[in-house]
């Protein structure tokens, strides 16, 4: 008797592990929000040197540099929206970065922050966000935008694909999204507020 109750517990486990990690399996993203400040990647080795980490990509083994702890922290960009913080994946690329004194941000996970659906037309290298009568029309490499059918320019940055992510300049992000955003220089962060 009690080998069958084993038998049949056994069997409903292993049945429930497989229908559960079947119904829960989802492409992951690159980003998420949180009310923790993000902890950048790093290492030092003992001589003080920073270090590198493997990890799989796409199925791909890959070596990543990683910066030491005053690096990290000194080049970190940190996002700020509705007292939520961005956190990136590790090794996936959509890191805010600052590049010719503009801060470059993943227009995907702001736009996911304010409730814009995102699409992207891969044959004209073309981003359309839409939230309720809102459209928004970019190009890559490409100064003009169109918001509500109307012109607007990009002054000294584009909207730039990095490691297969597009990206933006804060101000030019908040300006065509509709939003308030504030940079504080000492502490690399960009603080979105909607209007």
């Amino acid at each position: 008797m009690f080998r069958t109750k084993l038998k049949y517990m056994t069997l409903s486990l292993l049945c429930l592990l497989f229908i559960g990690n079947t119904a829960y399996a989802a492409e992951t993203e690159d980003f998420f929000w949180s009310e923790a400040v993000p902890v950048p990647a790093y290492t030092e080795n003992r001589d003080g040197t920073s270090g590198n980490m493997g990890v799989v990509i796409d199925g791909e083994k890959v070596n990543l540099k990683l910066p030491t702890y005053e690096e990290a922290i000194k080049n970190r960009v940190l996002v700020l929206v509705n007292g939520k913080y961005l956190h990136t994946v590790f090794g996936t690329g959509a890191e805010p970065f600052v590049e010719n004194g503009r801060t470059m941000i993943p227009l995907r996970a702001i736009a996911d922050a304010f409730g814009f659906e995102v699409d992207w037309e891969q044959s004209e290298e073309k981003i359309i966000l839409t939230k309720d009568d809102k459209t928004i029309i970019l190009h890559m490499g490409e100064p003009e935008i169109l918001v509500d059918g109307e012109t607007v320019y990009f002054e000294d940055a584009v909207p730039m694909i990095k490691n297969s992510r597009t990206f933006l300049p804060v101000g030019k992000i908040a300006e065509i999204l509709g939003v308030q955003v504030e940079w504080d220089g000492e502490t690399r962060t960009a603080t979105f507020i909607a209007e």
